[in-house]
């Protein structure tokens, strides 16, 4: 469980959502919590059919035990731009955080979906431009305030 001492006093996080915004799953960070049911794990990631680690990102691989439903997968397929990134990654997964009620939110931010990232380059890579990680800022910022739990970016 994760603790916070933002105001000086400390408070246990029963539901704890982290979003992997990155290019590739987040297969570790899932790994980890497959099975626990107070952590949510959503990875918005380039299909495996295409990209690796080709054993972990499916949309059927949704946890293990009491975890079921706790792990999202959101793969996409290759050359995917932000249209889509949006309407089909981005949305289902502040949706899924906001029904998961987290009370905490911590978001994996990679920024190796950008169309001139090296990825991109030499494998499928997904087609995102500057401005659109704007408009994922405010799309993160609108569904995250009226539910009001402390939020960190890591990158």
């Amino acid at each position: 469980k994760l603790f916070t001492a933002d105001d000086g006093n400390s408070k246990r996080m029963e539901k704890v959502a982290i979003l992997d915004v990155d290019y590739h799953v987040g297969n570790g960070t899932a790994s980890i919590f497959y099975s626990d049911p107070s952590v949510l794990v959503v990875s918005i990631h380039c299909d495996p059919d295409f990209e690796y680690p080709f054993h972990s990102g499916f949309a059927d691989q949704t946890g293990d035990g009491d975890g079921v439903g706790t792990t999202l997968f959101l793969p996409l397929p290759p050359s995917t731009d932000w249209d889509t990134y949006s309407k089909r990654g981005l949305q289902p997964a502040l949706e899924a955080i906001a029904d998961f009620g987290a009370e905490a939110l911590i978001v994996s931010l990679g920024l190796d979906t950008h169309r001139n990232d090296p990825v991109t380059l030499r494998r499928a890579g997904f087609s995102l431009q500057g401005n659109d990680y704007v408009e994922m800022g405010r799309q993160m910022g609108k569904a995250i305030t009226p539910l009001n739990i402390p939020t960190i970016f890591l990158q």
